[in-house]
């Protein structure tokens, strides 16, 4: 995994193409980049760093997700009244206005955390970057963009199969190893997360980078969209 994980750039994005709140959104999400510090440890090191909440996260992300994004608005924030749907990092889509909905519900928090669990994960990280100043690692986003590529190919493949029966058995195959590899990344994050305020907490200072950021997600164009959006680009996992 970790030789495919090289495969992967590491360098930011270039270009935000999106227009409007969209735009604004996307770009922000990019500017992480140039935050001053960084996480205690990389998603790589997390596992070693806290291989308990590693395991727990991994192997029930829904009920982990809930408690990681609990946990950052009480440490970071003003508690579960400062919960919105995704965190406010989606923006409007249609007649759906992420933005705004579910304020301070903690039923809506439960809610996003059990049906869209590794999605949660990843907008408590960016949340925790946000409130903290972090900036990614560079193999934070090569993990990720490894999860994203196997979740596209496992679509890809079961697409295949809806037109020659053939490939099932192959699409199946692909389905197992991509949920593998987003069990672990989210296992990964989870520890990073607990990591990270668990050092808040304690009242030890920021580690500040010893240079500027190489980090970034792939070097792609942010493009508008009601597309689906791979939000590595925002730090975000796509599930399918």
């Amino acid at each position: 995994m970790s030789f495919l994980c090289c495969c992967f750039a590491s360098t930011p994005p270039t270009d935000v193409k999106a227009k409007g709140r969209a735009g604004g959104k996307y770009s922000a999400i990019v500017a992480l980049q140039d935050r001053p510090n960084e996480f205690q440890t990389n998603l790589c090191n997390a596992p070693c760093a806290s291989p308990g909440c590693c395991l727990i996260t991994g192997l029930c992300p829904c009920c982990l997700a809930g408690k990681h994004r609990q946990d950052s608005l009480d440490t970071l924030g003003n508690g579960i009244q400062d919960y919105v749907c995704c965190q406010g990092y989606v923006p409007k889509c249609c007649c759906c206005d992420f933005p705004n909905m579910c304020k301070g519900s903690a039923c809506g928090l439960w809610c996003e955390s059990c049906c869209c669990d590794t999605l949660s994960l990843s907008f408590s990280r960016i949340y925790v970057m946000d409130k903290k100043d972090l900036h990614p690692d560079p193999v934070d986003y090569q993990i990720i963009a490894f999860s994203n590529c196997m979740q596209m190919l496992s679509c890809f493949c079961h697409i295949l199969a809806m037109v020659e029966s053939s490939f099932r058995e192959l699409a199946q195959i692909i389905d197992m190893i991509a949920e593998i590899v987003e069990r672990c990344v989210s296992g990964c994050m989870g520890a990073q997360i607990q990591l990270e305020l668990a050092h808040t907490k304690s009242g030890g200072p920021p580690k500040v980078s010893a240079a500027p950021s190489a980090g970034g997600a792939p070097a792609l164009a942010i493009t508008d969209g009601n597309e689906k959006c791979v939000v590595e680009v925002a730090n975000v996992i796509v599930r399918d």
